[in-house]
């Protein structure tokens, strides 16, 4: 099946619009509030994040109070998201940025040198924070463009290049951050791991998955 990558990102644009979820991290001018956001929400449930990242920004605001944090507090306000390992993570993220005076890099070769910042956070900063163009991969979004095209997906698909030339092609030069929106909040709610194909705007003329499933 042959990919209309237009019509998909119209229909991801006007569900993402309709389906927008108001999240404290998305409206933030704190730009070290937003990558603090970004790292507590690798593997972890985003509605399990929100009571963890209020409770971080209001008492520690600025990378420098957070570097300051003792360990053992901020590791009793990140318990709950298991990862203990992230509380060491995210101190020494904070303390790095301290030191060039909370100026977070704007490249995507320079955000992802600091300590824990991979390439989907990196990513994911830059294009939902920084205004720049950058693809989003992440498990959901995976699952969902191997479904597109029927190809089967495992933990090493993501690093594949016909992956990240698809995602490439799929993520349009205007309108990035609504569409990477979209696609994460899609990707979640109908094209989740029991995919709701009965209600998805994609449909099984543009899905090869869909279109199988749809004729059984």
């Amino acid at each position: 099946m042959d990919l209309d990558v237009k019509k998909i990102r119209k229909i991801l644009l006007k569900w993402g619009t309709e389906n927008y979820k108001e999240y404290p991290w998305r409206s933030t001018e704190n730009k070290w509030h937003a990558l603090l956001a970004e790292m507590l929400l690798q593997r972890t449930r985003v509605k399990s994040v929100v009571p963890v990242y209020n409770d971080l920004i209001e008492k520690y605001p600025e990378p420098i109070d957070f570097a300051n944090a003792p360990l053992a507090k901020i590791e009793e306000i990140v318990y709950s998201l298991g990862l203990p390992a992230r509380a060491v993570t995210l101190k020494n993220l904070a303390t790095e940025i301290a030191l060039i005076n909370g100026q977070i890099p704007l490249s995507f070769d320079k955000i992802t040198k600091l300590p824990g910042v991979g390439s989907y956070v990196g990513a994911a900063w830059l294009s939902f924070h920084a205004g720049k163009k950058n693809v989003i991969v992440d498990a959901n979004v995976v699952r969902w463009i191997c479904r597109l095209v029927d190809r089967k997906c495992d933990a090493e698909t993501r690093r594949k290049k016909w992956l990240i030339e698809l995602a490439t092609i799929l993520t349009p030069n205007q309108r990035v951050k609504d569409y990477n929106y979209a696609v994460l909040d899609f990707t979640m709610e109908i094209c989740a791991k029991k995919p709701l194909c009965e209600v998805c705007p994609i449909g099984a003329k543009l899905c090869a998955y869909g279109q199988k499933k749809l004729k059984q």
